[in-house]
């Protein structure tokens, strides 16, 4: 899906050297999901699975907020 990997695509570009190893173990997590699911977390439509994971979902909401008030 464009919208998700453009979002993941960023947000990777920008931050992947400085992902925790935790991070990137609820990245890794986050990406078995289907597209949808993964779409419901970053939207806020459904929780994620775990702490850490949420704690990155957040992270990535953050980015794409960033992201969208920069292109204004």
């Amino acid at each position: 899906m464009l919208e998700l990997d453009l979002w993941l695509g960023g947000f990777l570009t920008a931050h992947r050297a400085t992902l925790q190893p935790c991070e990137m173990a609820a990245l890794d997590r986050l990406l078995e999901l289907p597209d949808m699911d993964i779409i419901d977390r970053l939207q806020g439509r459904s929780l994620a699975g775990d702490a850490a994971q949420q704690a990155l979902v957040q992270r990535l909401q953050y980015f794409q907020a960033a992201t969208f008030l920069e292109s204004q």
